[in-house]
């Protein structure tokens, strides 16, 4: 008998490990106006990211406004290099487990990145060890024009994958992602990327 249940993934920090204050510190050595500390609060007080993970600015559009809004004094490669320096590597029992689940469940992965991010983590070169294999479908905030938490983000997953008949679990590390998932009557849990693969297997557990 199939699970009624459908598990949806975050990736940053619930499967793949980041650290954001990397690429803060990597835009900092560029720039002769502003630290790390003060990159990190401008980037979340003015959304500096969100046109790009919705899929709104190019590559090339990003860039400019990141590298102009913080006086960056860097070639392309250099600015990729930088941004993508938050992205610390798989867990390679964490991609065993999620792979071990997809005879179990219907696996679905709802991520909001960039295209220059999922350059990088989709590269063969990159060990994530196949754990993309895993899931039925990849959703990426850049391809889909919306980025949690708007919940229309939710709705297309629901209805590209034609889950209404499933109860559908969704982990991930935003407070807010989680929140507005649970008011669209998903089952949502905050993860603690500390102990994301302790939770996520806890829980899934008490599905079973």
């Amino acid at each position: 008998m199939k699970s009624p249940y459908a598990l949806v993934f975050d990736l940053g920090n619930v499967l793949l490990p980041i650290n954001l204050d990397k690429t803060y510190e990597a835009f900092a050595s560029y720039s002769n106006a502003f630290n790390a500390a003060e990159i990190k609060q401008i980037t979340a007080d003015e959304g500096l990211w969100v046109n790009y993970e919705s899929g709104i600015q190019t590559d090339f559009e990003f860039q400019k406004s990141i590298s102009d809004r913080f006086n960056l004094s860097c070639n392309s490669t250099q600015f990729q290099v930088a941004f993508n320096a938050l992205l610390l590597g798989f867990d390679q029992d964490t991609c065993q487990y999620i792979r071990s689940l997809q005879s179990s469940f219907p696996l679905f992965l709802l991520s909001n990145t960039s295209k220059i991010h999922s350059d990088v983590f989709l590269n063969p070169t990159f060990p994530n060890f196949n754990v993309f294999d895993a899931f039925q479908q990849i959703h990426f905030s850049f391809e889909m024009g919306l980025v949690k938490p708007n919940q229309a983000i939710y709705q297309q997953v629901v209805q590209q994958n034609q889950l209404e008949n499933h109860q559908i679990v969704f982990f991930d590390d935003n407070f807010s992602n989680i929140e507005s998932a649970k008011e669209f009557g998903w089952d949502a849990v905050l993860i603690n990327p500390s102990t994301a693969f302790t939770q996520i297997q806890h829980h899934i557990q008490n599905l079973c």
